[in-house]
């Protein structure tokens, strides 16, 4: 978990954030454990292996793997 956020681990935690436009942290794990925000969005589409987010800064989409990446939201 990250600190501040909560994970987003179910299909339902997905679509609940994607129906409400919260926005969405994307984060990458370093190659030292360490994880850091890639991206901040809403999700557009989810699959089982991916979720696409529409970037909040420029309006492009990036689709970003759950295997490896996390996704939360603020709390």
């Amino acid at each position: 978990m990250i600190y501040g956020t909560k994970l987003l681990d179910h299909d339902s935690e997905l679509f609940a954030a994607a129906l409400s436009k919260t926005p969405v942290l994307v984060w990458s794990m370093d190659p030292l454990g360490v994880y850091y925000q890639v991206n901040v969005g809403t999700i557009l589409k989810y699959t089982p292996d991916e979720v696409q987010i529409l970037h909040e800064n420029n309006g492009l989409t990036t689709w970003y793997s759950r295997e490896t990446s996390e996704f939360s939201i603020r709390f």
